[in-house]
């Protein structure tokens, strides 16, 4: 069963939203650990990991802000391919959306 997942549930509290070519381009790399708590890159559908130094959790979001797809405790080096009718994505660190599923939607 799909649910609405809040910013009162903590789940995206300080989210930076990447929507800059510089900012979508430099999202977390060259960091030791996250520089914000939550990122949502815009308008993406696709990611890589490189010259990332720790894990992170994905949601894959369409327009709608319905999770898509999720990916876990990806790590450094890794690429993921153009998911389709993805609109964004959001990024946090590894474990931040173990309870999120596929069908969820974000209230921003």
């Amino acid at each position: 069963m799909s649910k609405l997942l809040i910013i009162e549930e903590n789940l995206l509290a300080n989210v930076f939203i990447a929507d800059t070519f510089l900012n979508r381009f430099m999202g977390y790399m060259f960091r030791k650990e996250p520089h914000h708590e939550t990122l949502m890159i815009k308008p993406c559908n696709s990611i890589h990991t490189f010259f990332m130094k720790f894990n992170i959790d994905v949601l894959f979001v369409n327009k709608d802000m319905e999770v898509i797809k999720k990916v876990e405790n990806l790590k450094p080096g890794k690429v993921i391919i153009p998911v389709k009718e993805a609109f964004a994505v959001i990024e946090g660190e590894a474990g931040k959306f173990k309870n999120v599923i596929i069908g969820d939607k974000i209230d921003t």
